[in-house]
């Protein structure tokens, strides 16, 4: 890490001289910081640019031609440029390029298939839609059947999740190079930037600023998200550029009216440039960004004295083009400017205790304080790695706050995370990512990013501060900061590659099938993009592949009719599908066809449970009920599924074919009418031994139609056409005796 030793800095590291913080007369490190100031501002001329700025310019060289000269003179004056750059200036420089090319690294060798947050798949769509010069995706017919993850199906098209704002970044890196690499590159070597400005901001020393760039910049937690094409970092650089642009502002608003009178062109934009970089990040994540920079913005307005309506007037001309682009999304998206589409899919997914969903087919979550507090805790934990030496840099932090060494300004950033972490105890979010699904474990506590952000801040003033007074003791926290995010690394890294592996065979059997073909998702619930970010269709559905969602019933059956040139396929990925790197992965794939006649028969197959189970039993879902067999969870296990126009029957399920109790009738319904839509669906659960409680393992549907003529059509498989070597692949078989004829086109 940069400028870790005791000395003092030259005057070239310095930006300005300030009063030694009172009883630190022994730290010789002191005179270049500003702690003991009551505006938390260092004190700069109206024209310093505290970044590095040239202190000269060389002259334009003379003579030569006009279009030598000219290059002569852009040269020069590059050259000039470099050569007065500190080398605080060109290490941050190089820690950027460091961070552009991390975030290239991550996408194309960890991510190239995305991550295990299906979120990032939303965000694609976005751009993708975006970049072919629509609002929202196209459709299909029937729309739930195409729906995206998360996606409302409304008059053509669907609503996606997330404001358009972080997309449009993602589309301009679309349309100008092919691919979001630019994009992601250039948004991560922005946060080593604007870090490093913000640690110059608030404490006015080069080695404070470069070491918090350097924490930042090494968290696993950052880099991770370098390559990860979520809101999560775009909006931190956003909020970032609010600070610097409000801190660079505030000292015209808080001067005499004869010094305003001279700053308010130059610093009166900043002001406005604030407003604007927040204005957009609280319409990507209005909770985030409003709690974190709250005690800031308070702290603002109450300093500027007199220049108060100039610096709300200035911010607020910022926050309109946001806020009016906003509100005209809103009313596209969901109907009303003050509708965020957020919970336009399901009103539970919300801030508050209660009872919560993540969609309308969610079960419901009963979300309480205590488990707000462990979710926000077990973030914590998370963070004491996922940060770059995260359990060190909080002593640092707290060490630097105690001894009032990070004036008003880092302290009102300091308050505005803790009143962030309080917030996120009511946010059930954090508890479904903590615990529902896990996935924070192996790509970070995302979430936490904006308190990472704070931290390394603090914690590079406290580091700093430390190593001028005990170097030696400074050392082994580096030491022990590199040691945590080297063993984080470990993990997650060999981790994330393993859950790509399974999506990267995944992707192979797909792509080795002939024509366009119509692959059906067997998933719940049912949305694509999800459990894996493959199965997902471009903005106008015009892709090679088409994906659908198997709903069972007419709906299939309208998918198929809807795409007479596609062969159809059936894709059947476990429930628990890259989870966890341990979880099953193993997939099959399956050619579809449709059987029509007056009773359709189907074999069925059960494999043995690949862990020693107490029982387990098979549900078959009719037209007029649910009845479950139970079945020998250590033998295969075999029977046949007759439907016809009165409803199923599961027969030659006998002792001797795995059956190992008397059927037990769990529900029944009301006969529908003879034609029509019918529900069959089988499902397999099972009680494993060491835990004693049952649960699901998989489910097959069978989707059927009764035709006016009393026969019925079955969209059924015809056996498995590849497989990837994943274990525990769904051990449910359900497919047709012998041929039939394919659904559509012609067999591979």
């Amino acid at each position: 890490m940069p400028y870790l030793h005791p000395e003092r800095p030259s005057s070239a590291d310095t930006l300005t001289p300030v009063t030694r913080a009172r009883g630190d007369q022994d730290r010789r490190a002191a005179t270049v910081d500003a702690p003991g100031q009551s505006s938390g501002i260092p004190t700069a001329r109206p024209d310093d640019d505290p970044v590095d700025r040239p202190t000269t310019d060389a002259p334009p060289p003379r003579g030569g031609r006009a279009g030598g000269g000219l290059g002569r003179r852009i040269a020069a004056r590059a050259a000039a440029r470099l050569a007065a750059t500190s080398p605080t200036g060109r290490y941050v420089a190089v820690l950027a390029f460091v961070a552009a090319v991390v975030a290239l690294l991550v996408k194309y060798l960890l991510f190239p298939h995305l991550s295990i947050n299906n979120d990032e798949a939303l965000y694609r769509l976005q751009a993708q839609t975006l970049a072919a010069g629509r609002l929202f995706p196209v459709a299909g017919d029937p729309a739930a059947s195409y729906a995206p993850w998360l996606a409302v199906p409304t008059d053509g098209h669907y609503v996606l999740k997330y404001t358009p704002f972080v997309p449009a970044l993602f589309a301009l890196s679309l349309l100008v190079t092919g691919g979001f690499g630019a994009g992601l590159a250039l948004v991560a070597a922005a946060a080593v930037v604007t870090t490093y400005r913000l640690g110059l901001a608030l404490f006015a020393d080069r080695r404070v600023a470069a070491v918090a760039a350097t924490l930042f910049t090494t968290s696993p937690l950052v880099v991770l998200l370098d390559g990860m094409l979520l809101a999560y970092l775009p909006v931190l650089v956003l909020a970032q550029l609010a600070v610097l642009g409000l801190l660079r502002g505030l000292a015209a608003a808080r001067g005499a009216p004869s010094e305003r009178r001279g700053w308010r062109d130059r610093r009166g934009w900043a002001l406005a440039g604030a407003g604007l970089a927040a204005g957009t990040a609280v319409a990507v994540r209005p909770f985030d960004v409003l709690v974190l920079l709250a005690p800031l913005a308070c702290w603002a307005v109450w300093t500027a004295r007199g220049g108060r309506g100039w610096l709300l007037g200035r911010v607020g001309l910022g926050l309109v083009p946001p806020a009016a682009l906003l509100l005209a999304f809103n009313a596209a998206a969901t109907g009303s400017p003050l509708r965020l589409p957020f919970a336009y899919l399901e009103s539970e997914d919300k801030m508050g205790f209660g009872v919560r969903r993540l969609y309308p087919t969610d079960r419901a979550h009963d979300f309480g304080f205590l488990d707000g507090l462990s979710a926000v805790g077990n973030h914590l934990f998370l963070l004491g790695g996922w940060a770059c030496g995260g359990v060190v840099m909080l002593g640092c932090a707290v060490a630097a706050v105690a001894r009032r060494r990070v004036g008003a300004a880092g302290t009102a950033l300091g308050v505005g995370a803790l009143l962030f972490l309080a917030g996120y105890v009511a946010f059930w979010g954090a508890w479904n990512a903590a615990f529902l699904w896990g996935g924070i474990k192996y790509i970070g506590p995302f979430y936490l990013l904006p308190v990472l952000a704070v931290l390394v801040q603090l914690g590079a003033r406290g580091l700093v501060d430390l190593a001028a007074w005990r170097p030696r003791l400074a050392g082994a926290a580096g030491a022990v900061a590199a040691g945590l995010t080297c063993l984080v690394l470990a993990f997650a890294i060999p981790a994330n590659v393993t859950l790509t592996r399974h999506d990267r065979d995944l992707d192979t059997i797909v792509d080795a099938l002939p024509g366009e073909p119509l692959v059906f998702l067997s998933v719940d619930p049912e949305y694509l993009m999800h459990p894996t970010s493959l199965a997902a269709n471009p903005p106008e559905l015009d892709g090679r592949v088409r994906w659908a969602v198997t709903r069972g019933g007419a709906a299939d059956l309208a998918v198929v009719a809807d795409n007479p040139g596609r062969p159809a396929y059936l894709l059947r990925i476990p429930p628990a599908y890259n989870r966890t790197p341990d979880a099953p992965a193993g997939t099959r794939l399956e050619r579809l066809a449709e059987h029509t006649g007056d009773a359709v028969t189907l074999d069925v197959a059960v494999d043995p449970s690949p862990e020693r189970a107490i029982s387990a039993r098979l549900v078959v879902t009719g037209p007029t009920g649910d009845v479950s067999y139970p079945i020998d969870p250590d033998r295969p296990v075999t029977a046949r599924l007759v439907i016809d126009a009165d409803g199923v029957t599961l027969g030659a399920l006998t002792r001797q074919t795995g059956l190992t109790g008397n059927p037990k009738v769990l529900r029944t319904r009301t006969p529908p009418a003879r034609a029509g839509n019918r529900v069959v669906a089988l499902a397999v659960y099972v009680t494993p031994a060491d835990t004693g409680k049952e649960k699901f393992v998989d489910r097959q549907l069978a989707p059927t139609v009764v035709n006016t003529d009393g026969t019925v059509t079955v969209l059924a498989s015809t056996g498995q056409v590849a497989a990837t070597p994943g274990r525990e692949p769904p051990p449910l078989h359900l497919a047709a005796p012998g041929s039939a004829r394919p659904a559509s086109g012609s067999p591979p």
